[in-house]
């Protein structure tokens, strides 16, 4: 009787399991909201393609457009929550001098090597050569001293406020993507594929967490976002490696996708003659640190893999941090722009790093020292005196 009671009371103290929610795909409203996202995907994937088509200068335009609007939608972010900025006219359009000052300085310092490169004996890239950082400079002193000035006794807490968040979202838009267009110009490869990977693991940790979503772990991934799961991180990690490794090759048999660009253009589609870089050469064997060997593979395959788990395992983080801003303003989305994904800066937070990342990568990894390329650059800013006098050195 004693055996029983106990028994009894022991079966009643223990607590329940909770029941494990079901997976995403059978909630209502899933497949609606599926259907919303996959047109606006499927709309943004033409144009961005119509881009990719047309041209280097294109893509890059495109790219100052998605930074401008972007920063529209921090900058209102913090403008939105607060009204102080209502009587600070001149205050607000700072924030703007601030971003068309980075923007110069970035791109300028772009065209400015580009031209001396491919364009060195031309005057008016000697002449921007030499005063484009003076007049940077000069932005730069204007914009800080009228912010500086524009502080009130009765609002400085909130401008102080406002001048770091607006110095952060430079950071976030404009210095992470200082090199873009030097990835851009290497070759659309190197803008096109990182894309292409980030895409697919968005994808793909979307796909993974509706179908197998706390379905092993129950915990959150990432407490800020609670949608994110442990399954559609390491599901999107898996398929975006493979991705990255079967469809390397692909894209670098395209000389238009390979091919760097000498000229700043506005012809749409101009052709492009390169011979491949050693890098999308097929090779017979590959030894892969003395673990194994590879037959016929290109190079790239294997900086694919590692660009497959940056983009797998880091880059997702700016997408995090996206999501931690837009909690700490209680908003669901940056903007209601692009229907199922919000605004410009919903679907590019993880692109920025990315990019980044593969200016790094290639230059350090991938890319022939500069050697004599950098000689002739150093060499193209002397003057015509001067550049006598190294021919007839060297001679």
């Amino acid at each position: 009787m004693v055996a029983t009671r106990r028994s009894s009371m022991a079966t009643k103290a223990a607590p329940a399991k909770p029941k494990r929610p079901p997976p995403a795909v059978t909630q209502p409203g899933f497949w609606r909201s599926f259907a919303t996202r996959a047109k606006a995907a499927l709309a943004m994937a033409v144009f961005f393609a119509g881009v990719v088509w047309a041209g280097h200068f294109y893509v890059w335009v495109m790219i100052l457009a998605l930074q401008v609007m972007s920063f529209r939608e921090l900058h209102l972010l913090y403008h939105n929550s607060k009204k102080e900025l209502e009587a600070m006219p001149l205050f607000t359009v700072l924030q703007w001098v601030w971003f068309g000052a980075a923007m110069f300085y970035v791109n300028a310092d772009f065209v400015h090597g580009f031209a001396l490169e491919y364009h060195p004996h031309n005057k008016r890239t000697s002449s921007f050569a030499r005063y484009w950082e003076a007049f940077a400079f000069f932005l730069y002193c204007v914009v800080f001293t009228l912010s500086v000035y524009t502080l009130r006794v009765d609002a400085v807490r909130y401008q102080v406020g406002q001048l770091s968040w607006t110095i952060v979202t430079l950071c976030i838009v404009v210095g992470q993507m200082k090199f873009v267009a030097h990835n851009i110009f290497e070759g659309l490869f190197w803008f096109f594929f990182p894309v292409w990977l980030v895409v697919h693991n968005d994808c793909w940790a979307y796909a993974w967490g509706a179908l197998l979503g706390r379905r092993f772990v129950s915990m959150p991934f990432f407490s800020l976002s609670p949608k994110k799961t442990w399954e559609g991180f390491v599901g999107a990690l898996v398929s975006t490696v493979l991705v990255a490794f079967y469809t390397a090759p692909l894209f670098a048999s395209s000389r238009w996708l390979s091919c760097p660009a000498t000229s700043l253009t506005l012809r749409f589609h101009e052709p492009l003659t390169c011979e491949p870089a050693d890098v999308f050469r097929r090779r017979p064997e590959i030894d892969v640190l003395g673990l194994m060997t590879l037959r016929n593979v290109m190079p790239i395959q294997l900086h694919a893999v590692v660009f497959g788990l940056f983009a797998s395992v880091v880059a997702p983080f700016g997408g995090f941090l996206a999501s931690a801003i837009k909690r700490a303003y209680e908003v669901k989305d940056f903007d209601s722009l692009i229907p199922g994904h919000g605004g410009v800066t919903d679907r590019v937070d993880c692109e920025f790093i990315m990019a980044l990342f593969v200016y790094v990568y290639h230059k350090t990894f991938i890319a022939t020292p500069e050697g004599w390329r950098a000689l002739a650059a150093a060499a193209a800013r002397l003057s015509e005196g001067d550049r006598r006098l190294l021919a007839g050195a060297i001679c």
